[in-house]
């Protein structure tokens, strides 16, 4: 007898899924074993939105679904923002929890909610699996999270239902073939025709890039059309930043300093984008060419060619095109936004503070070139969007859809083990820490080498700015920290407290060489952050 656990865990397992992140109840006890016995690996959180954002991080660093599991009620409804983050960031994650039988709802309300109304709006599909459909529904569910625009898809399982025989299709079905077909010739005209009439093209290139990463084709189209490369924060490194074309980051403010490149341009090429990621409405009217490997919709962006599929072949088929733009295009215009843009004077900080960009200096300095970073959510997330030096393709993780405080420690640690123990970073502030310090005992039960880098500087600055920029009074956006390093102290953790950039550069390297875990306060002054208002200062 193969029970539905059984079954479902196996179609797991086949989608190449070799680990579960998750925190279970006494309904998942049957699915837990399932995982135990078929050699799939569970790593138990401290908060079950932290599973979510721990499979988003394995899927988008092996090319494979995520999976995360919860118990119902409020298992499930803890992992709400973790799926919502899913949902918004274009994350192929299946989530599983338990389910209250229907058999009983008649005169059971205990834990009820309804998870389907709950989870329908935030998933591609939220389903019952059952002994009949098992079989069928999973292998779908995997499939259709990567399917198109990739995002959460939920699967709801009774206890009860778990031990029951599972119904074998006679054949299983085949899944759909790809789409891999060459582009269609007469788009490629239209679309090298419209490249060979730009003097001032862009490129714009999003979260769509993973997890077909076409990083070289984009590198030969933007050489071969002297064309700029704009990313968005999840695409941030696809073109590395000291690419002489590399011209920044949109999607953090409606001022990101590459708005000013991109006003300038006159066709757009838009590479696996969403403007899920753009604070600023897009609102752009020149010629734009879209390449992604989902339709163009929700919403759909006006278009003078489109192609949908894999990216790949149509960037090469455009860079074999003979393209002229303007001399001081390209290259020339690069260079003289990064020149414009070093010189910018910064305020200097409080005596006993340090830059925040001075962790970020010091983290560069000392960092391998492929160093993986995860940042969290607040004023540092806008900071090192903008200005982190990303050397390496999809080695800068973060919730930028959804823009989730509490995502880097999780996602750092599970980037980790997808790396094969490689050192990773989760640069995060205070407020975020605190949402997520829980996770600091996996640090210590896996040994995985994360350096935890917590900006401090007691507030929830990006929200205390707004109200200084609205002429408001800071009013409950300030707090007080606990001893940081006797957090970690309880942890098993190394810990250091850094006031200056040479001191964090030292603590920095002794983390790295050390290859344990370890957190680093860093003594931060908020009024060199570029979302903080230079007329007011602190």
């Amino acid at each position: 007898m193969t029970t539905v656990a059984e079954v479902l865990v196996s179609e797991i397992k086949a989608a190449g899924v070799d680990v579960v992140f998750g925190l279970p109840g006494g309904e998942n006890v049957h699915v837990m074993d399932a995982l135990r016995r078929a050699g799939i690996r569970f790593v138990l959180v401290r908060n079950e939105s932290s599973a979510l954002f721990m499979a988003d991080a394995t899927a988008r660093l092996t090319g494979r679904p995520g999976v995360a599991l919860a118990t119902l009620g409020p298992g499930a409804a803890n992992a709400l923002a973790g799926v919502a983050h899913a949902h918004l960031d274009r994350a192929p994650v299946l989530v599983i929890t338990a389910e209250t039988p229907a058999s009983v709802l008649t005169y059971h309300t205990h834990q009820v909610i309804d998870l389907g109304a709950l989870f329908g709006p935030i998933t591609k599909a939220s389903v019952q699996v059952r002994a009949a459909n098992v079989a069928t529904i999973v292998p779908h569910a995997l499939r259709l999270t990567q399917e198109g625009r990739p995002g959460p898809v939920h699967l709801r399982l009774t206890n009860e239902e778990a031990t029951v025989p599972a119904h074998r299709p006679a054949q299983a079905p085949n899944p759909p073939a790809s789409a891999k077909g060459a582009p269609p010739p007469a788009a490629l005209t239209a679309a090298r025709a419209l490249l060979a009439r730009a003097r001032r093209p862009v490129i714009v290139a999003g979260v769509g890039l993973e997890p077909e990463q076409p990083y070289a084709a984009l590198r030969e189209l933007a050489e071969a059309a002297a064309a700029p490369v704009i990313v968005t924060p999840k695409a941030k490194g696809a073109l590395p930043d000291n690419h002489p074309l590399a011209a920044g980051v949109i999607g953090l403010t409606r001022t990101d300093p590459a708005y000013a490149i991109l006003d300038e341009a006159d066709a757009i090429v838009a590479v696996g984008f969403d403007v899920v990621e753009l604070v600023k409405p897009w609102q752009e009217t020149k010629p734009l060419l879209w390449i992604a490997p989902w339709a163009n919709d929700d919403p759909p962006l006006a278009a003078a060619v489109e192609f949908v599929g894999a990216m790949e072949p149509v960037l090469l088929q455009l860079a074999d095109g003979e393209y002229h733009g303007e001399p001081t295009w390209g290259e020339a215009r690069v260079a003289a936004h990064r020149a414009w843009l070093a010189d910018r004077s910064l305020p200097s900080p409080t005596p006993g503070r340090m830059q925040p960009q001075g962790v970020l200096r010091a983290l560069r300095r000392i960092a391998p070139p492929d160093l993986l970073v995860a940042t969290d959510v607040g004023s540092h997330k806008i900071l090192a969007a903008l200005e982190w030096p990303a050397l390496a393709p999809n080695r800068y993780l973060l919730s930028n859809g959804l823009s989730c405080m509490g995502y880097a420690i999780p996602a750092a640690i599970a980037a980790s083990l997808a790396l094969g123990g490689a050192a990773t970073v989760a640069l995060t502030g205070d407020a975020g820490f605190g949402m997520a310090v829980g996770e600091l005992a996996l640090l210590n039960e896996l040994g995985t080498p994360v350096v935890v880098i917590v900006c401090n500087d007691s507030a929830l600055d990006l929200i205390r700015s707004a109200q200084t920029r609205a002429g408001k009074a800071t009013y409950g956006t300030e707090f007080a920290n606990p001893d940081f390093l006797q957090i970690a102290a309880a942890y098993g953790l190394d810990a250091a407290r850094v006031a200056s950039e040479a001191e964090c550069a030292v603590a920095i390297a002794q983390a790295l060489a050390a290859g344990r875990p370890c957190l680093i306060e860093a003594l931060i002054d908020p009024v060199s952050y570029p979302t903080t208002p230079r007329e007011h200062g602190r």
